[in-house]
């Protein structure tokens, strides 16, 4: 599912009005029509109910406006509350402002009134057109909305949440639910913006759905059914090899259960054959617990890789569809000499991860000397260290941060969050909204990065691989806390995936 940013919803607003002939004033009132559905669903159970319309300058201003009209004749008690200046208003807003005017429904301009006393407050603030930070009375309405409001419906986008990137601009309305109109804006989805909007609602107010199809999009939010289309076929004349074979370099000494996760993961999301190179202790420990993954060990240098090892497993490597490297390896500088150079020659697609983007963040500029596809899954520490921004810098531009990163190293780059962004070389990128904090857990990005090889493994490119990794790895731990809790969750439950998540991959 598309998601446009401002300008890009402004544009198939134009499209609307001049290939279409559908008036401006005509959506304006088709969205105040779905507002007023949604406040009388929640009235429902209110007798006498009271509401209270924050309102601004623009057409999100003119949205509340036309709710009003519609609320009030509906016999629900209306107030208007409006920010700033009523002579600056223009347009359709002020043709829906006059009827309201006419109707003599209470119109104030600061806050009179307790808002305790209000069922539900209407955020109609501040639209998809925010592009600096909110002060003034629109901070002060802002504040005492979040401090007093019961119940807050938030218009297109809660007021002070940049709908582009998520980004608070200042302080945001944290809303109870959404309702944005004709398609969904990235910043509902992308955090910090994301925590703001309660439930998200997608209306319909008469745009034609091909016009979105005219335009360049680049943001995207993964529905269900898309992930059934994008799934690898699986034949039934086939055999372990037509379903790829995925080497992994994972584990340590210290830390040799990162190889079983990534290994047993990459079996789960349908890998055909997984071959673990590994350290003799840590081929122990997986032959303890696992008994699918083939094992082939190699020569050690205190416990970790070094290049000694990808010397000795050079044949598997030639052999390989994709290659894994990353979890639970350590960091020296062996490691990162052995990260570097499988880098630099490695022929298969590769997903690297957790410590081998510690050794690729000693120098940045060897992505520029891949010769395949490939895909890392940085945390957002990783993320710092791989692009020198603060980690503070990375959370309040996760989607910014992964598209540049994968344009400028022609690296697909899944950038984990709550909501987990996905980006492409080209500027492409998805928006995960699966998962739970539950996934917070050492581990889960083992998971993860198995998950992701098992699908490169059978067929699909590394971009589409993260996504669908992303999702069914985000599935998987909501599946887990529904058999448990988000406390006791561990990351060998993620393994466990349960007939409903199965069912969305046949």
């Amino acid at each position: 599912m598309k998601a446009v940013t401002g300008a890009q919803m402004r544009k198939i607003e134009r499209m609307a009005i001049e290939e279409t002939g559908i008036p401006s004033i005509l959506m304006m009132e088709n969205a105040a029509i779905r507002l007023t559905e949604h406040c009388l669903n929640y009235f429902k159970e209110i007798k006498n109910a009271k509401a209270l319309i924050f309102a601004g300058h623009g057409n999100n201003g003119g949205d509340g406006f036309a709710l009003a009209r519609h609320l009030h004749f509906k016999g629900i008690d209306i107030k208007i509350i409006i920010a700033g200046d009523i002579d600056s208003i223009k347009g359709d807003a002020a043709v829906n402002l006059k009827i309201v005017q006419n109707m003599k429904i209470p119109i104030e301009h600061d806050i009179n009134s307790d808002i305790e006393k209000f069922d539900l407050i209407v955020d109609a603030l501040l639209g998809t057109g925010l592009d600096r930070n909110v002060e003034g009375k629109y901070k002060d309405f802002i504040e005492k909305m979040n401090r007093y409001a019961k119940y807050i419906i938030s218009v297109d986008v809660p007021s002070g949440v940049h709908s582009d990137t998520g980004k608070i601009m200042g302080c945001a309305v944290k809303a109870t639910e959404t309702v944005t109109f004709a398609h969904p804006k990235p910043g509902l989805y992308i955090y910090p913006g994301a925590a703001c909007t309660g439930r998200i609602h997608i209306e319909d107010i008469s745009i034609p759905s091909t016009l979105i199809d005219k335009i360049d999009v680049e943001a995207n939010i993964l529905t269900a059914g898309e992930v059934k289309k994008m799934l690898p076929l699986r034949a039934q004349r086939s055999n372990k090899g037509t379903f790829g074979r995925i080497i992994v370099f994972a584990g340590s000494n210290e830390m040799p259960g990162a190889a079983s996760l990534t290994c047993s993961a990459a079996y789960k999301a349908g890998g055909g054959l997984v071959c673990a190179c590994v350290l003799p202790h840590v081929a122990s420990v997986i032959h303890h617990w696992q008994r699918e993954i083939v094992t082939c060990t190699v020569p050690e240098k205190s416990g970790m890789y070094c290049k000694k090892s990808l010397e000795s497993a050079m044949e598997e490597i030639e052999r390989a569809n994709v290659i894994v490297i990353g979890p639970g390896i350590g960091r020296s500088p062996d490691i990162t000499e052995f990260v570097h150079e499988l880098v630099k020659t490695s022929q298969a697609a590769i997903v690297a991860d957790a410590d081998a983007l510690f050794a690729l963040s000693e120098d940045v500029n060897i992505f520029k000397q891949l010769k395949t596809p490939c895909i890392i899954t940085p945390h957002p520490g990783e993320m710092s260290r791989l692009t020198g921004f603060s980690v503070p810098e990375i959370l309040d531009n996760t989607a910014e941060t992964a598209v540049n990163f994968a344009k400028e190293f022609n690296t697909v780059t899944l950038l984990k969050d709550a909501h987990t962004i996905i980006a492409n070389s080209d500027g492409k990128y998805y928006i995960n909204t699966t998962g739970t904090n539950a996934l917070s857990k050492a581990g889960t990005g083992d998971v993860l990065t198995g998950i992701i090889a098992g699908f490169i493994a059978q067929g699909l490119d590394v971009f589409s691989a993260g996504v669908l990794g992303a999702y069914f790895h985000g599935k998987a731990g909501e599946d887990a806390v529904g058999n448990g809790s988000c406390y006791s969750v561990m990351a060998g439950d993620l393994l466990d995936w349960n007939n409903e998540t199965r069912r969305e991959q046949k």
